[in-house]
């Protein structure tokens, strides 16, 4: 397990020391390791709630759903922005980049997509393994990413 692994695991288990003292350690390289990773699995979380072509309703009270449980000051995380990463991820829209302000609206949309399905630890890490894949930087995983094909655990 990496240590961008294993932090973003703490975080999705509440373990929020081990989380913080991870983060940290990391040199750039575990930042975008983590980056990527976080999109990989908000892009597996998304694809096991959510269908591409489905109507826009479900999104939009999700977000607002995940902002008012996790979004403390009602101003960190964009609603348009978190909207454009779900439509992201179910390849409706363009990836969304890697900044400061993706990275929060990611956290807390996993945060709350994993909240709702109540996963085991067998689960999450399921969609930690599923994700990893997702965000491999070979450009065969890239490319299915971008394309929004299916991944492994997609549920519908």
């Amino acid at each position: 397990m990496t240590d961008a692994h294993a932090a973003l695991r703490g975080l999705l288990t509440g373990r929020l020391r081990g989380h913080e003292r991870r983060l940290g350690r990391f040199a750039e390289s575990d930042w975008r390791r983590y980056a990527d990773l976080l999109a990989g699995a908000l892009l597996v979380a998304v694809r096991r709630r959510f269908v591409a072509g489905q109507d826009r309703a479900p999104v939009i009270r999700f977000v607002a759903s995940a902002r008012e449980r996790y979004d403390a000051t009602g101003h960190d995380v964009d609603p348009v922005l978190a909207e454009a990463l779900v439509w992201a991820a179910l390849g409706e829209r363009p990836p969304v980049p890697h900044d400061a302000a993706a990275v929060v609206a990611r956290t807390v949309l996993l945060l709350g997509l994993l909240e709702d399905e109540c996963l085991t630890d067998r689960e999450l890490d399921e969609i930690l393994v599923t994700a990893a894949y997702t965000a491999d930087d070979s450009p065969q995983g890239t490319d299915r990413q971008r394309a929004g094909a299916p991944v492994q655990s997609d549920r519908q």
